[in-house]
């Protein structure tokens, strides 16, 4: 099982290649700065000569999944891609911060490794070792300031039982001062101060361990964690989501059908028909729909329409959402956008609808569970001003993984700014 490792997430790149049993047998060191396009080739090249490998004989490569360098990380992906065309190998991939916090060895903590991203900004993300070294992902990964980070860390550090902090990675040195007033110790032992290890990369890339870890599902196509999009990109969605012709109007028994469908799309374990009928019937029941409306000359024809509801005719539901409210308090239930459509600003309208009606009624508190490794469901509810609650472990049963309790307050404390990140979500929970 002969393989390579290409870290490229920063401009300390590395390549490593793997004898069959997993071994090193050559690494290939340099500071590349921006030159990853020149550069990588060469190395990987070197890297395969000193380990006297043939290409054919690679099983496997492992590529770095960010976040970091947009440049490094697709370079690196593109060439790990074209590397098993060739080879006919597996594509493996670990995130920066993953083979960061598995690696660190850390027991009983809260683990933030950390990766420069510009300006004063750094890439933060939040794990949480047992007193076995059992590393797990504990919530998505935000891109910030020290100050912003420290916030996040504060919600977090409770649903670890209050343990130790222990930041780690390149970020760190840049941002030792501030760390360390706010959390005496918390960045000794150093770990990969002097940049991100293909090692690391290998061996979580390899683990198998999932979305638990933070990881790409065992036999899942990888994709870059980018955090933050391009500009150019955020431009270009805010136009198009200018002028959807979305509206969010409550749930009725006719849309069932088309609800019904789109649950059995989106989740692995979905609510049936009945159970909507019958939800519909409560009095502290919210649930609302985002339907697609005809285009008018207006708005121009809509550009790629959701599906109609079985059988025709029926409303065209790109979205629904179902909570409880009552007694002033609240609990999301299930929060489910139409695949094709997400990226399109539905989840943001379903949520602050209810947000909208919360405050109407009175509402001082609102919960959900979501899953640890559903980043984008968990920047849609922290930009909306839902925070860090509690732990839910092992609460999905499909993947092992931690369910987050968040809660969203009518008066929070001093929130702390949301990840950049996109809300292009769906998500489960069961009844509360």
């Amino acid at each position: 099982m002969s393989g390579i490792a290409l870290e490229t997430a920063t401009g300390h790149v590395e390549v490593l290649a793997c004898g069959p049993d997993g071994a090193p047998l050559a690494l290939e060191v340099e500071d590349v700065t921006h030159a990853h396009t020149r550069r990588l080739v060469p190395l990987l090249r070197r890297a395969l000569e000193r380990a006297r490998l043939d290409p054919a004989e690679l099983r496997w490569v492992a590529a770095d999944l960010g976040p970091g360098s947009f440049t490094g990380v697709r370079v690196g992906m593109a060439t790990a891609e074209a590397l098993a065309l060739a080879s006919g190998a597996e594509v493996l991939g670990a995130s920066s911060l993953s083979a960061l916090a598995l690696a660190c060895g850390a027991r009983r903590a809260l683990v933030v490794p950390l990766v420069a991203a510009g300006r004063r900004d750094v890439y933060a993300g939040f794990y949480r070792a047992d007193g076995r070294g059992t590393v797990s992902l504990l919530a998505a990964p935000l891109v910030g300031t020290a100050a912003q980070v420290l916030e996040v860390v504060a919600e977090a550090l409770p649903l670890t039982g209050g343990r130790a902090v222990r930041f780690i990675g390149p970020g760190v040195p840049r941002e030792r001062e501030a760390l360390e007033a706010a959390h005496p110790g918390s960045t000794s032992p150093e770990w990969r101060s002097e940049g991100l290890s293909a090692e690391d990369l290998a061996r979580a890339a390899r683990s198998g361990r999932g979305p638990a870890a933070g990881l790409p599902a065992p036999g899942a196509h990888s994709h870059p964690l980018y955090v933050r999009s391009a500009q150019a990109e955020e431009r270009v969605r805010r136009r198009a989501m200018a002028n959807e012709p979305i509206a969010v109007r409550p749930l009725g028994h006719v849309d069932i059908p088309a609800v019904a469908a789109m649950e059995r799309l989106v989740f692995s374990d979905p609510w049936p028909e009945s159970f909507f009928a019958g939800e519909l019937g409560l009095a502290m029941v919210y649930a609302r729909v985002a339907e697609w409306l005809p285009p008018s000359p207006a708005r121009g024809a809509a550009a790629v329409p959701p599906p109609a509801a079985p059988g025709g005719g029926g409303p065209r539901i790109a979205g629904y959402l179902v909570a409880w409210l009552g007694g002033g308090a609240g609990h999301v239930g299930n929060l489910a956008v139409a695949p094709e459509l997400r990226r399109r600003g539905v989840a943001r309208m379903l949520l602050q609808d209810l947000l909208a009606a919360a405050r109407a009624q009175g509402v001082e508190r609102i919960t959900l569970e979501v899953r640890v490794s559903n980043f984008a469901a968990q920047g849609l509810y922290r930009a909306h001003g839902f925070r860090l609650a509690g732990l839910r472990r092992g609460y999905y049963r499909d993947s092992g993984e931690d369910a987050l309790l968040m809660a969203w307050q009518t008066l929070p404390p001093a929130p702390a700014p949301a990840p950049r990140s996109h809300p292009s979500t769906s998500e489960r929970r069961p009844t509360p």
